[in-house]
């Protein structure tokens, strides 16, 4: 997903906002409708009817209106406004729900994915810190309504790009245990680009650590738990009675209040994990 090969457009969640609005221009002039005529095409030529870039756009747009499945791309179609239709390309007939079902299902996921991964790291990379870093978490999340016919739920690992809200990637995992080396994996498309990536304790491992350091140039924030007894024990002998509280942040959800107070330990010589320089943790538990 390399960041360079898309110029700065306004994000779809930006745009989605403008079309809420009653703004639909900023939306359609975006960059977005360019990037989705990039996927290709798997039907047969002779028989298109609809590009397949509208198609998905209508989905796009459709889903963020709160529609659902083939049926609500097609309610969506066929209640928009014709001068809508008319800029995403589509003229005349408005597409059923087969015509989105024929095109959808025979889609390539992985060559859409690329596409927008793409398109969404370099809208991302823009609003980066001022460090020029691109902050993002990786996480493994089972897709909600997602099990069929007795089958297993989809597990996918994502990068999520934390400021733009946006997801840069993703992988599907057969069971929560692989998460492992899928994250090393996604990891990897984003040489072009500097990160810093914050991680659960499942990811907390030295492959992933030097990753992300040595390889990718990035940096890290990862979480320690019982998983890593020895690197737990060396944390929370560090000389914590000594260092200030550096920062107390109050978070108002899940119907409760919570203030999490920290401090932020310089380890010079090392904690015996690779690259780990700072230590954050809080006057609790020091971890």
């Amino acid at each position: 997903m390399p960041a360079g090969s898309v110029s700065r457009v306004s994000s779809v969640a930006e745009a989605l906002d403008h079309w809420r609005a009653g703004d639909r221009v900023d939306l359609l002039r975006s960059e977005l409708l360019d990037v989705l005529a990039a996927v290709r095409d798997p039907r047969d030529p002779r028989g298109r009817r609809y590009p397949l870039a509208a198609l998905l756009a209508i989905a796009i747009l459709a889903t963020a209106a709160g529609m659902r499945g083939y049926a609500g791309f097609a309610t969506w179609a066929r209640t928009v406004p014709e001068d809508v239709l008319s800029q995403l390309g589509i003229r005349f007939r408005r597409p059923s729900e087969k015509t989105f079902r024929s095109a959808l299902q025979r889609l390539d996921p992985a060559d859409l994915d690329r596409q927008l991964g793409a398109y969404f790291t370099a809208v991302a990379a823009a609003q980066a810190t001022q460090s020029g870093l691109l902050a993002v978490a990786l996480d493994g999340k089972t897709l909600r309504g997602a099990r069929r016919a007795g089958a297993a739920a989809a597990h996918l690992v994502s990068v999520f790009a934390h400021h733009a809200r946006l997801v840069l990637g993703q992988l599907a995992v057969a069971e929560k245990p692989n998460e492992i080396p899928c994250v090393r994996k996604l990891l990897k498309l984003f040489r072009q680009v500097r990160l810093l990536v914050t991680v659960d304790a499942m990811h907390t491992q030295t492959a992933t650590a030097k990753l992300i350091c040595s390889t990718l140039k990035s940096h890290y924030l990862m979480i320690v738990k019982s998983n890593q007894p020895t690197l737990l024990a060396r944390i929370q002998a560090l000389p914590w009675a000594e260092v200030p509280v550096t920062a107390t942040d109050d978070d108002h959800g899940h119907g409760r209040i919570e203030r999490r107070t920290l401090q932020i330990l310089t380890a010079a010589r090392g904690i015996g994990f690779p690259y780990a320089k700072q230590v954050v943790g809080s006057p609790a538990n020091a971890s």
